[in-house]
């Protein structure tokens, strides 16, 4: 890798290093083919600051995509909203699929949601569903504390997702229903494929017009509106309720500046995008990490012994080699931006990926070793070397709870059980998040 020493003046972001690409498209067909690998080649060949063009090598009608690797520069990105925006494709399909949810508003619509869901997710709320959360990591692991048993991790970890958000999301002692499930199970792959191909769509189309891709767009979100509203349906039939429901609270929610909560349909499209990434993201964080473990059984006896605090440690470290948001992007705003000593020009798209930064050499000795240790006591390091929750205020509002959960079930499951990885690697899909391409599997043999 050619490291970043030291930077000149500030200087034009023409003169930022980068691969040619294809006379004619540029890099477009290597950053929508192979998004993670065409990062990492230019991190290894050109540093910490690379330049992606994309259209004619020749003349100046191109679009500028930068990618920013050390931790410094990817803490600039998080912390100034208004040089670095959220105006991407990306956000723009997000918000298309998903509705105006605190992980796709913007602006002061943004604002109001996070003043009224901040109290909600915090660590001290995420701690109040830790009984919940134990019980529920007991349940899922005493059917293979039984005997010497082989299990597909990606699978139970996803169950013990849904068990686990029945419960917080939507105060369902009887876990989410299998016509959810099973539907979950159908449109999660399809909207993982259909978000990052309409997000690096060439020709965009809006939605009103009636192309083929269109119309499979527009039947997949009514799926998964049909989908939450048949769970919300199914919570408000319960009788009594305790309000501790993270739906309930929702609901009862106040802008402690300007009064009025949710309406039911915004409640809709936030229950909603916490049951996916609860389901998505934390259930592959924690599949990954039980492979890693499965992999070193002399660390796994380690975290075995050391309690909550190993596992949550493995866990991080889990997050570290294989966070779920491998790639993350900005948008330069209209006033441009000064970024690692170039200046970049408005509409400039920016990439960081924890992928990378969570194997930069000068912060991570030795990357690619599995190392819990890494995360024990004190650590001297930039605080953006770490961060598959995203960064600054947009930082993912549910780390808390996705943090509590997956420790937990760590720590419950080393306590009853041996893992061992029957693969030695586990393949991944580059789709909207990083998750297995087949199924982790695990022996495990009670101890």
């Amino acid at each position: 890798m050619t490291a970043t020493a030291s930077r000149p003046t500030t200087r034009s972001a023409s003169a930022i290093a980068g691969p040619d690409g294809h006379p004619l498209f540029g890099m477009a067909q290597a950053l929508r083919g192979d998004l993670l690998g065409t990062l990492q080649a230019g991190f290894d060949r050109y540093g910490d600051v690379v330049a992606y063009r994309i259209g004619p090598a020749r003349g100046r009608r191109y679009r500028l995509v930068v990618a920013v690797h050390h931790p410094d520069d990817v803490r600039r990105v998080f912390a100034d909203t208004e040089a670095f925006t959220r105006r991407t494709s990306t956000y723009r399909t997000l918000n298309e699929l998903f509705g105006a949810s605190i992980a796709t508003a913007d602006g002061d619509n943004w604002q109001r949601q996070k003043r009224l869901l901040q109290p909600l997710f915090t660590r001290a709320a995420a701690d109040r569903y830790s009984a919940i959360v134990s019980e529920e990591a007991r349940t899922v692991v005493q059917p293979l504390e039984a005997s010497v048993t082989t299990f597909d991790a990606l699978a139970v970890t996803a169950r013990y997702a849904l068990r686990v958000l029945s419960r917080t999301l939507f105060a369902d002692e009887r876990g989410i229903d299998p016509d959810t499930s099973a539907a979950l199970e159908q449109l999660v792959p399809i909207v993982s494929r259909m978000l990052p191909m309409r997000a690096r769509q060439v020709l965009r189309f809006p939605l009103r017009w009636p192309t083929p891709r269109n119309r499979r767009f527009i039947s997949t979100r009514k799926a998964l509106q049909t989908t939450i509203e048949h769970v919300l349906a199914r919570q408000r039939a319960l009788p009594g309720g305790s309000g501790v429901d993270l739906v309930s609270k929702l609901r009862n929610a106040r802008d402690p500046e300007a009064g009025p909560g949710l309406s039911e349909h915004e409640v809709r499209d936030q229950a909603l995008m916490f049951l996916l990434a609860g389901y998505t993201t934390t259930s592959s964080a924690l599949c990954s990490t039980l492979h890693l473990l499965g992999r070193h059984p002399e660390l796994q006896g380690q975290v075995a012994a050391g309690g909550e605090e190993l596992a949550g440690a493995a866990v991080q470290e889990g997050l570290r080699l294989h966070p779920p948001a491998y790639a993350l992007g900005r948008r330069v705003g209209p006033r441009g931006a000064r970024l690692a000593d170039y200046e970049l020009p408005a509409g400039t798209d920016v990439l960081v990926s924890p992928w990378i930064t969570h194997r930069h050499p000068e912060v991570w000795p030795d990357p690619e070793r599995f190392d819990p240790w890494r995360f024990v006591g004190e650590c001297e390091r930039p605080p953006y070397a770490w961060f598959p929750f995203g960064g600054g205020a947009r930082a993912c509002i549910g780390r808390h709870m996705s943090l509590l959960e997956s420790r937990t079930f760590v720590n419950t499951l080393l306590g009853r059980c041996r893992l061992e990885a029957l693969d030695s690697h586990m393949p991944m899909d580059q789709l909207s998040t990083m998750r297995p391409s087949m199924p982790v599997r695990i022996r495990c043999q009670p101890r």
